[in-house]
């Protein structure tokens, strides 16, 4: 589900409190107008954006990035120094780059310059989604996600957590389900007994061309099994773990019914050997 931010952040500075919001999750699948959320901060990582690993952003408010001392010293933040003392630069080197007003904040929470082949991928990343339109984007992944779900709900004993994507507006491209007497783990590890080659914690189902790690991820739709970071939910469920399918812009439908398959195959696999 996709948390009511405007109303938490209200809530929050009605108390004097600073509002961070984690859009990891959120800004890679939708829109997200970050002014419009009123909140404090902002970060989101690249490499859920098809962006490079290692780097991602963190957007703040002018006034309250102005307010904050840096918290750690680097190069270009020293101005003049003595053998019994230093003065400190006052505003960040923006001749380094072309000036702008997030570049006098960097100095604040970034005590280097970022390392370009990061940040230009990362440009590059955003560059293409938004070349291609998040609200598109968002649209084909809940339609895709509706497929999902119904494909699932058909199969005997699966149990989804959650409605249709299509019939709940504050829904993300993902289902989280259980199956009847299989332990979550279990159904990420084994997608099919046939087409299952193991080296240590990496399973590829060949068959159907799905990249699995045990406990964590298999690839197409990406399922994990576990708490999701999400332990006090499982627990008001009454449930230990759960598998989640997590869907975006590349994937298909044929994607979609190759993870059914690999899963119908993983359910038949458990119930021959009880």
């Amino acid at each position: 589900s996709v948390l009511p931010i405007k109303d938490i952040t209200s809530w929050s500075h009605n108390v004097g409190a600073k509002v961070l919001v984690d859009a990891c999750q959120s800004v890679p699948h939708m829109v997200v107008g970050v002014q419009s959320l009123y909140a404090d901060f902002l970060v989101a990582s690249s490499h859920k954006m098809c962006g490079p690993t290692g780097v991602g952003f963190l957007y703040g408010k002018s006034k309250v990035l102005s307010g904050m001392p840096p918290f750690l010293g680097g190069g270009k933040m020293i101005s003049d120094v003595f053998l019994d003392h230093s003065t400190y630069a006052e505003q960040s080197p923006s001749r380094l780059l072309t000036p702008s007003l997030w570049f006098n904040h960097l100095q604040t929470v970034v005590a280097h310059l970022p390392t370009p082949y990061w940040t230009n991928g990362l440009g590059a990343a955003i560059d293409y989604l938004s070349g291609i339109g998040m609200q598109k984007i968002h649209d084909y992944e809940i339609e895709l996600a509706t497929y999902l779900h119904e494909s699932l709900r058909v199969i005997p004993n699966v149990r989804i957590y959650g409605p249709v994507p299509s019939e709940h507006v504050s829904r993300a491209a993902l289902c989280s389900f259980n199956v009847e007497n299989i332990h979550p783990t279990d159904i990420a590890t084994f997608h099919d007994q046939e087409s299952t080659r193991v080296f240590i914690f990496l399973l590829y189902l060949s068959f159907y061309h799905i990249l699995v790690r045990v406990s964590v991820w298999s690839g197409y739709p990406v399922s994990l099994s576990g708490h999701h970071c999400a332990q006090p939910l499982h627990r008001y469920l009454g449930i230990n773990a759960s598998v989640r399918a997590s869907l975006h812009f590349y994937n298909t439908k044929e994607d979609v019914d190759a993870f059914i398959r690999g899963l119908k195959g993983t359910i038949d696999f458990f119930i021959s050997s009880s």
